[in-house]
């Protein structure tokens, strides 16, 4: 297995290289820093995570003490030539793993991911706690099985008719998809941080990846098998009706540490409908991160 040179301290871009493939990944902070793995959702790209993220270290005043390490899961984003063997979960955690090794090797690290990306921070914390500072969770999905989860109904609380006028019909149907809130801010966060991962992801790779979805101790597993007291931030959206909130909440007796907020007017882009609170949120956690 061939590997692109570490980055630097100051941060940039990299990828994972094999015979058959590349990982495109983005650092930033300095090389000596706690290590902080970004997975963003499905279908998505590390935009996403750069998008929400940044902001709230910022301003904890932690930018100068995380590596952080944003992730184009296979078949995303810059990563969207995967091949097939990459589109599973149990082989996205394996690879997103072998990032870290090569980024900080044998360093614990810290690791945020929001819906989809949450489930592989889950398949983390169960699966090797003992390298892990702490988990940040944004709308993580926790159950597997679709027919299972139990979720919100979508309901758009909050729009400025005025603004959404000015959208094209396509444009408009897309936002409105998963919105609660809707105007001229949470647009612009969603036309720059989501909707690029739409047009970039390769759909015969998420189509794979469907088919074996499930880590191989499965979501509910997963939530039996966790002993994590590392300190961790769940956040929900009220009104989501993608993954919900109530299924999250049985995560809490094996989470000793962690935060568990349900926000309110916020479906599954809160970061962006609810960014006072999210931020707040992510702010406590990173300050209760010990390394």
């Amino acid at each position: 297995m061939a590997h692109s040179p570490r980055p630097s301290a100051a941060g940039g871009r990299a990828r994972r290289e094999s015979p058959m493939y590349s990982t495109h990944y983005e650092v930033e902070g300095p090389a000596d820093g706690l290590p902080m793995l970004m997975l963003h959702g499905f279908g998505c790209e590390l935009g996403l995570m750069r998008g929400c993220m940044e902001p709230p270290i910022a301003e904890a005043g932690k930018a100068d003490a995380l590596l952080r390490v944003y992730v184009d899961l296979p078949g995303h984003g810059r990563s969207n030539g995967a091949p097939l063997s990459l589109a599973s979960s149990d082989a996205m955690l394996t690879e997103c793993l072998r990032i870290l090794d090569d980024v900080a090797p044998g360093k614990k690290f810290a690791v945020v991911g929001q819906s989809y990306g949450g489930y592989l921070a889950l398949g983390m914390m169960a699966s090797v706690p003992e390298r892990l500072a702490g988990a940040a969770l944004i709308c993580p999905l926790a159950v597997d099985d679709l027919a299972q989860r139990r979720v919100e109904e979508g309901r758009l609380l909050s729009a400025d008719e005025k603004f959404l006028a000015t959208l094209t019909e396509a444009e408009r149907k897309s936002f409105l998809q998963n919105a609660v809130r809707a105007d001229g801010k949470t647009w612009q966060r969603f036309r720059d941080e989501e909707a690029p991962g739409f047009a970039s992801a390769n759909p015969e790779f998420l189509d794979a990846v469907d088919e074996h979805f499930s880590l191989t101790r499965g979501a509910r597993s997963l939530t039996d098998g966790l002993d994590f007291c590392e300190p961790c931030a769940i956040v929900c959206g009220r009104q989501d009706s993608m993954v919900g909130f109530r299924d999250q909440a049985l995560l809490l007796p094996k989470l000793p540490r962690a935060t568990f907020a349900v926000l309110d007017v916020a479906g599954h882009n809160l970061q962006f409908e609810q960014p006072a609170l999210f931020n707040a949120i992510i702010v406590d956690w990173l300050e209760r991160l010990e390394y």
